[in-house]
């Protein structure tokens, strides 16, 4: 967050008829995803602290160019 940038990985692997289910799900995946970076010994909590690491996700049409 303090830097404004996203490492550029992403995850596609979802398809939702709606986008309800899309942030439903996306909520969902952010936090379990977001609780699983402190078991990693370089994200521990005092390192999430300190960058400001938050988890961000986005719902888009397939084909939508961005």
């Amino acid at each position: 967050m303090v830097s404004g940038e996203c490492p550029s990985s992403t995850i596609s692997m979802y398809q939702f008829e709606n986008h309800y289910d899309c942030v439903n799900a996306g909520y969902g995946v952010s936090q379990q995803t977001f609780r699983n970076l402190e078991a990693l010994e370089e994200w521990d909590k005092d390192y999430i602290n300190e960058h400001k690491i938050a988890v961000r996700f986005e719902c888009k049409k397939l084909g939508a160019n961005i």
